[in-house]
Parts: C-alpha cells; sequence; structure tokens
C-alpha cells in the first residue's frame, strides 16, 4: 500500500508536505485524542467523532494536494490508532456506521458506473479464473501462517477467507489506472468485479461454514445465542447491500 501511495504521488515536495503530516498526525493523534475523549467523551455533538473525521478530511485533502489518493492517509491512521480504538469500541462502531450510510454508497456507485455490462458478458470466464486466483494467492499466503501460529484447521480457514478481500484498496487502484489511462474500460470492469466478488463469496462462505464452533459455544453459555445469530445475519446483509450498490451503479 506504502509503496503504490508513492507511485501514486511521485517524488517532490508536495509528497515531503504529505509525509510529514501524516508523520506528526500518528504521533500527535493518540496524545490529542486521549486528552479529547477524556474531557469531551459523552457529548450528545459527538466531538470526538468530528476530531477524528477532521483528521481525515484534512489528510485526504492533503493527498490529493501531493497526487495521491485521499484514502490512503485512511490506512496509516486506522493502523497507528487500532490499538487507542480498543478502548473506545462504541465510538468505533458509530464512526464504522457514519463510513457505510454516508461514504460507501457513494463510492461503490461510482466505481459500478464505470463498469461495462459487454465487458462483463464477454469475459465471464475470465472473472472466474482470476477470482480462483486471487482467493488462492490469499490461501497459499495466509494460511500457512495460521498453521505457525497454531490456529486450529477451522479457524485458519474463518480467517483465510476474511482476509481473500481486497475491496477498498483494489477498487482505487483500478479506478486509477482507469481514469489515468493505464487500462481499458473493459479491463477496469473486470478488476472491479473480481475485487467485489472476493469479498462477498469467501466472507458468505466463511460465515456460513467455517464460523468459530468456540465462539458460537462461549455465546449459547452467555445466553447470547440470538445476539450471535443477529451479528452474522448483519454481515451476510452487508455483503448483499454491496453487491445491489454495485449492481446500482452498473444500471445507472
Amino acid at each position: 500500500m506504502l509503496a503504490l501511495g508513492f507511485l501514486f504521488t511521485g517524488f517532490s515536495y508536495k509528497l515531503l508536505i504529505f509525509v510529514g503530516a501524516v508523520i506528526v498526525v500518528c504521533f500527535v493523534g493518540i496524545p490529542l485524542a486521549k486528552w479529547i475523549f477524556a474531557r469531551y467523551s459523552g457529548k450528545v455533538s459527538e466531538p470526538e467523532i468530528k476530531f477524528f473525521l477532521l483528521i481525515l478530511l484534512f489528510l485526504g485533502f492533503l493527498a490529493e494536494y501531493s497526487g495521491s489518493e485521499a484514502v490512503l492517509p485512511a490506512y496509516i491512521i486506522g493502523l497507528a490508532m487500532a490499538g487507542f480504538f480498543l478502548q473506545y469500541k462504541e465510538t468505533l462502531h458509530k464512526m464504522r456506521a457514519i463510513a457505510f450510510v454516508a461514504f460507501t454508497p457513494f463510492y461503490f456507485i461510482k466505481a459500478g458506473s464505470l463498469v461495462s455490462v459487454k465487458a462483463l458478458a464477454a469475459t465471464l470466464f475470465l472473472i472466474v479464473i482470476l477470482l480462483l486466483v486471487k482467493v488462492g494467492a490469499k490461501f497459499i499466503g495466509v494460511l500457512p501462517a495460521t498453521r505457525f501460529f497454531k490456529y486450529k484447521r477451522r479457524d485458519g480457514i474463518y480467517t483465510t477467507l476474511l482476509m481473500s478481500t481486497g475491496l477498498t484498496f483494489g477498487t482505487i487502484l483500478a479506478l486509477y489506472g482507469l481514469t489515468n489511462k493505464y487500462i481499458s474500460n473493459s479491463q477496469y470492469s473486470v478488476n472491479v468485479t473480481v475485487v467485489i466478488l472476493s469479498a462477498v463469496i469467501p466472507t458468505l462462505i466463511a460465515q456460513k461454514f467455517f464460523f468459530p464452533k468456540n465462539v458460537l459455544r462461549e455465546r449459547v453459555l452467555q445466553g447470547e445465542s440470538n445476539d450471535g445469530n443477529k451479528k452474522i445475519n448483519i454481515i451476510d446483509i452487508c455483503s448483499k447491500l454491496i453487491i445491489i450498490k454495485y449492481i446500482k451503479g452498473i444500471c445507472q
């Protein structure tokens, strides 16, 4: 992701400004976030969420200014602040809901609107082959790691299937390639379709056939089996919504 980010940007003084801002936010953001959460957490106006959105918008602007993609700093900030958000899961869930409701629909509609239905019909066999290659490559890379860390067979396959996707970044790459005329509309259509399918199909298979039994057992023992089923269904619904938004974009 970092390597492709540099390829997007090119080397210039704008890149130095962008990288410097990301580094500063990574080191200053967590202490500042702790202070904001301690002082303003629980307010109806949700100032802590506005704080993080402000950071993302600022870094997104700098990314666009430097010629990169606005989503790239979001990955970096997400990695840097992942441990912090473990303490504030409710806020994390709220931000996730905002992203899925306010931003994701436009993103997938735009991606889908550029897809050629004729290209999909003509390259269906190629799409299947590339999907198998993409998921197979993830199995080659991830499954041995689960064995190394002594995952049980079922848990290892479940983890591998969930990591088969490259939904956001894969779509960004395809869109960037099409916008800058590195790939044709037909190639874009095939790439985006494979990326979408690699996100949806392995996730559905994982949730249906390989969901960890120990998690289900714990939920039953704690009297949370109904809540557990709801959480599984929510993931299924989100996967179907992605497909619907993608198809809606094509139709438009």
